[in-house]
Parts: C-alpha cells; structure tokens; sequence
C-alpha cells in the first residue's frame, strides 16, 4: 500500500510530465523514433534490451514506455537498471528512484546476483517490463570497455559497434522466458566523456540539455521469444542489435 501511494502522489505526475516533455521532443524532431508500431503493447513480461551509448538511456527509454505506465502505473512500470555508482548515490534521490529502478553494481558479484534475482520475481510475478544494458556499462566509457576496436562487434553496414554482452542477460531470459524487445540508441552529435561524467546527471537536467542540443535515434525491433542454450540467445540478441543499427 505504501509503495502504492508514493507512485499515485510522485512517481505517476512525474511520469505523466516527462511523458509530456517526450512527446514534446518528439514534435521538435529532437527525439526520432524508427518503427514505432512494433513496439508491444500490454503483452506481458517484457524485456527491452538496448546498447548504451550514453548516460541518457537508463532514463529516456523508460520514458519511452510512457502509455503503458500511465494506463496501468501498478502494473507496468518500466524498471530500468542503471549504474548504482551513477544514479543512487545521494540518499534522498534513492527513496523515490528504488520503486523504479533496480541499480547494478557492476563490481560486486553478489549484489549482482541480488539484481538479477528481484529483476526476475518483476518479470515472473509481476508480469513487468524491464529494461537492460547487455554490455554491462556504456559502449566507450565504461570502466571494463575493450581496449581495442578489434575488441567491438561491428554492425554488417558498420554503422553501430557494439562491446560484448554480459552474461546475466541471457540468463534473464532463460529464466522468465519474456517477450524481447531489441531497441537501438543513436546520439546525432558525440556526447564527450568529459561532459557526461562531469555534469550533474542524477538529475533530468543533463537529459534535457542534451536533447534540446542534439537529435536521438530510437530504433525499436522486432519483438521475439529467445529458445535454446544461453550462448545462443547472448548470440542472436547481439545480432539482432546490429541488424537494426544499421536499419533507416
């Protein structure tokens, strides 16, 4: 009951204002998003599975799933998993973000498994949608990114790169067997590393600002059911992801 009213008096008109701010975005041609019709609506457990240019993606790709959260906030709210480090760091942020978020930390293993475990009960008892990161950090600015470009995977037109997927994603959908919906996110102008780790991102200011001053590409795919051994979903998930980099 309680976490019920915190989403009905916080979480739902926030939601309901960045909604708003999106479909804004959109209208300015600030936010492009290429085949909006394939994007499922109320069919159950769901993941959406992203590459991660940039620090914006843990909280516009919830955004994106806007009708879904407004016609049914109890039920399906999109849960993004963002850095712990980047986005739960001040305590009186951590309150209202836990309720929609689950953060990973990436450098402990328990903790890990902590996440993953609550990501499960969300998709198997809930019936949630959850949003993940497959690299384990952004594409060029996480701390375990390659050290090589040999070390990326490239789309066949070369027009995205993608680093290695995690393992814990593939087991994710092994376990709950979701519906999968592979999502690609282009950034028209390079956000530098300088830009994106100095400013201060734990609030929407840094995602506005970066909007109002460059296009977004949200390229939504097929959605599918992954079968087979977790090899082959963590191989036909990343082809997936490049196939529709390179889709107009």
């Amino acid at each position: 009951m309680k976490n019920k009213i915190i989403i009905l008096l916080f979480l739902y008109p926030i939601g309901l204002l960045l909604a708003l701010l999106f479909i804004l975005f959109r209208f300015l041609g600030r936010i492009r998003i290429v085949h909006p019709e394939r994007f499922p609506h109320d069919q159950g457990k769901m993941i959406i599975s992203s590459n991660h240019p940039s620090l914006l993606e843990p909280i516009l790709l919830p955004v994106m799933c806007y009708s879904e959260f407004l016609r049914h906030p109890f039920t399906r709210m999109p849960i993004s998993t963002p850095d712990k480090k980047n986005y739960f760091s001040p305590p009186y942020w951590r309150w209202l973000l836990r309720l929609a978020a689950v953060p990973i930390d990436r450098e402990n293993r328990k903790e890990n498994i902590k996440a993953l475990r609550e990501l499960v009960k969300i998709l198997n008892e809930l019936n949630g949608i959850v949003i993940i990161f497959g690299e384990g950090g952004r594409t060029e600015s996480g701390k375990s990114s390659p050290t090589k470009e040999s070390d990326f995977f490239y789309s066949p037109k070369r027009k995205g790169k993608i680093r290695p997927l995690q393992k814990g994603i593939s087991s994710l959908i092994k376990i709950t067997n979701p519906l999968v919906l592979p999502v690609w996110v282009e950034i028209e102008k390079k956000i530098s590393k300088d830009l994106s780790d100095k400013m201060y991102f734990n609030s929407l200011i840094f995602v506005f600002f970066t909007l109002l001053r460059r296009g977004i590409t949200i390229k939504i795919g097929r959605p599918v059911k992954f079968e087979g051994a977790r090899e082959e979903i963590t191989q036909k998930l990343l082809i997936d992801l490049l196939e529709l980099a390179d889709e107009e």
